[in-house]
């Protein structure tokens, strides 16, 4: 691999909401003095859609981590030392001449965070530091001196401290929450004075300064339902002071892809037992620890690999794609590594490659209640892989483009981080905000790029300097038989903002209401054409009513008063793809005040998976509160609230990126939240009345009006509007 550019190498988170974060003020860096935890830089990776606005003939591979070849790097060596791992942080020292390690070992007698240290990263050295005794005798790598746990520990290398007693912040676990502590060189500490600094959690976090936003963070433990079954999930909390923390948000919960390996009528399941989150060059990207649990419970055994997440906000997270390959995975049966693995807080950036060490055992999690905890013989490992290799953008024989969001900040020079195979190339076009090239920078005009190269300047004629003009620029990357991981420009790169303001009302591509006025037997007209027309599939005994005295508004409506259906449904076509913002909405008339699917893509067999969508609702409140959604595999319910008076009322919720708000007759009912990023994607179309097969008694009964599929989640004034005068009225003066 070749380098054109020399590299100067510095190396530097119940129902919770996801929506602002809590933040407690406090002092923002500003030393010049760089963070040895600092990983950030102009280079624009491709592990995600961000910047990409279409693509052609190629696609996104995600590389796997390369085991060292030395590997375990560090084992248990010492009487002290039970089960060595890494839940703890390596960074390279001060001066820049080696590496440090802040380990853990875990016994029944001794659970404690360790020291080492190690000129190159793969020879490893365990200082006597003299701070703790151990039967008698202080000579060991041991730093804490607490009560109890004494693990999972997080460094954060804050050099702007003015006070240098406080220039490294310790937080790790012991009894009852997590610990914070201040350091002047890492080894030794002051606790704080407020012990325990957060408790709301499971006893797994890892914490760091966010250098994208400037507070600390925590990705932690907690545990929800989901798809009805009880797991680990992980929850964001961010603060700008280590001493005060506020309670959980949750980000990230396992979907139906986690769990396509669990045997059909087990209750084995996915969990997130932890997660790595880091700053890394302009975004943030994490290793989350995947635990099968494979036990007869499906809950306390099993293998734990890593797989990559990324976000550019530290909240919503994109999860990879396809079969989402481990970054790390357990090792053959009988390795060492073959059980259970977790990361150290972040990588290292060692010339061209990343280094992150994990901690492993050779039997999986769990394997302690059988095993007990000092005969696990587990050890720390390297794992490594080009920089920015994470994931590529590949191209084949065939010539594959790749086009970039229009861009701000593309200024000096214009760097590549790729690989050619045999006869592979890579071209460079510069497009203007409208995609047409730009004279001077056209891909005839770009000289070739060929080879392999983490830092490769791109020219046109031999003229590297791009142009200097007031509009965003588009990239348009042509490859044949290459990989492109990454670029950079001298400036700070972002998505530019849409170059003009869209009108305040404007129809979304999702659009469907159903008003039945020109509508008779079984035939429903969709209103809103204006993206085209949602067609309607008739299941079962729904037909249009013609009587003006069972309509909400106008003179008809849809009825389903049959004593008994096996199923009735009305399919709503190509609602399979709700996207991130939508609303669900109808007028309703319960025959019998029973518990009722209103929307659902739900089987109607089992839990509902994170690839279904459903919201019912109950006039009583009884089976629920009120109103409720499942939505992502979490179930959130309104305020406790009745409408079994026989009327017609008016039933919506919202879906704002992982926000949900419920509305009866026009008036808030309570929120709640999921966690947002990845948008809402079904096995199945949305269904009116009932769920897609008969296996529970969840069938409305009665009369509906005004059916609303809307992809853009409306406002509190909105929604009202809606119940109190009509949807076609609404419509009529706001989305013309």
């Amino acid at each position: 691999m070749k380098s054109h550019v020399l590299t100067i190498i510095l190396v530097c988170g119940c129902v919770w909401q996801v929506g602002a974060v809590d933040v407690v003020s406090g002092a923002e860096p500003e030393a010049a003095v760089r963070s040895l935890n600092d990983l950030t830089g102009p280079w624009q990776l491709f592990v995600d859609d961000h910047l990409i606005d279409e693509t052609r003939n190629v696609e996104r591979t995600f590389h796997p981590f390369r085991k060292h070849p030395d590997n375990p790097v560090l084992t248990r060596t010492e009487p002290w030392e039970r089960a060595v791992y890494i839940y703890g942080t390596v960074l390279p020292t001060e001066d820049g001449d080696g590496y440090r390690m802040w380990y853990q070992t875990l016994g029944t007698e001794l659970r404690t965070v360790l020291y080492a240290t190690s000129p190159d990263g793969l020879a490893w050295d365990k200082p006597e530091l003299g701070l703790r005794e151990w039967e008698g005798s202080t000579a060991n790598n041991m730093i804490f001196q607490r009560p109890h746990g004494n693990e999972i520990v997080s460094i954060i290398h804050t050099p702007w401290d003015p006070d240098p007693e406080k220039r490294y912040k310790i937080l790790n676990h012991d009894e009852q929450g997590f610990w914070a502590a201040y350091s002047p060189d890492g080894i030794h500490i002051t606790d704080a004075p407020n012990n325990p600094v957060f408790t709301q959690g499971g006893d797994v976090a890892q914490f760091l300064w966010d250098f994208h936003r400037g507070h600390y963070v925590g990705y932690v433990k907690n545990i929800a339902h989901v798809a009805e079954q009880r797991r680990r999930v992980v929850g964001h909390i961010a603060s700008h002071d280590v001493e005060q923390w506020p309670d959980p948000h949750l980000v990230l919960v396992p979907d139906v892809v986690d769990d396509r390996w669990a045997a059909p009528g087990t209750v084995e399941r996915t969990h997130f037992y932890g997660m790595s989150a880091f700053n890394y060059e302009s975004m943030m990207l994490a290793f989350l620890w995947i635990f099968r649990s494979d036990d007869v419970e499906g809950y306390f055994d099993g293998p734990v690999h890593t797989e990559l997440v990324a976000s550019r906000d530290g909240i919503r997270w994109t999860r990879q794609d396809g079969d989402r390959v481990p970054m790390i995975d357990v090792g053959p049966p009988g390795s060492w590594d073959a059980g259970q693995l977790y990361t150290a807080t972040q990588p290292l950036v060692v010339g061209d490659e990343v280094w992150v060490y994990y901690g492993a055992c050779p039997t999986g999690h769990g394997s302690e209640r059988w095993v007990g905890l000092d005969n696990m013989d587990c050890a720390i490992g390297l794992a490594t892989i080009r920089k920015d290799g994470f994931a590529s953008i590949d191209a084949g024989r065939e010539v594959g483009y790749l086009t970039t969001k229009p861009l701000e900040g593309l200024t000096g020079e214009l760097f590549l981080n790729y690989r050619c195979g045999p006869g592979g190339y890579i071209r460079v076009e510069l497009l203007d905000r409208d995609g047409y090239p730009i004279p001077g920078y056209r891909a005839f005009e770009c000289d070739v790029i060929r080879e392999d190269s983490t830092e490769e300047i791109v020219s046109w004629a031999a003229r590297s300097e791009l142009p200097r003009r007031d509009e965003p620029i588009r990239i348009r990357f042509m490859m044949r038989n290459a990989s492109l991981y990454s670029f950079r420009t001298s400036g700070d790169v972002v998505v530019a903002p849409p170059g003009e303001v869209p009108p305040p009302f404007v129809t979304p591509p999702l659009a469907a209401l159903y008003t039945f006025e020109a509508d008779g037997g079984r035939q429903a007209t969709d209103v809103l054409t204006a993206v085209g027309v949602n067609a309607v599939r008739w299941n079962g005994f729904f037909r249009v009513d013609t009587d003006p005295d069972n309509a909400a508004f106008g003179r008809r409506s849809l009825a389903m008063n049959r004593p008994f259906s096996q199923l009735s449904t009305l399919e709503i076509e190509n609602t399979d793809d709700l996207g991130r913002h939508f609303t669900l909405a109808a007028m309703v008339r319960s025959e019998n005040n029973a518990h009722a699917r209103l929307f659902s893509s739900h089987s109607g067999c089992g839990p509902v998976h994170s690839d279904a969508l459903v919201f019912d609702f109950d006039p009583r409140g009884r089976a629920v509160n009120g109103l409720r959604a499942i939505c992502k595999g979490m179930s959130v319910e309104s305020e406790p609230v009745t409408f079994d008076d026989g009327e017609y009322h008016h039933l919506a919720m919202t879906y704002d990126d992982g926000i949900i708000a419920f509305y009866l007759d026009g008036r808030p009912v309570g929120t709640g939240n999921v966690t947002g990023g990845p948008p809402i994607r079904m096995a199945r179309n949305l269904r009116v009345g009932q769920d897609a097969i008969f296996c529970s008694n969840v069938q409305f009964r009665g009369h509906l009006d005004d059916i609303l599929v809307f992809g853009e989640a409306l406002s509190a004034a909105e929604i009202a509007q809606l119940a109190n005068e009509g949807a076609e009225k609404f419509f009529a003066q706001n989305r013309p």
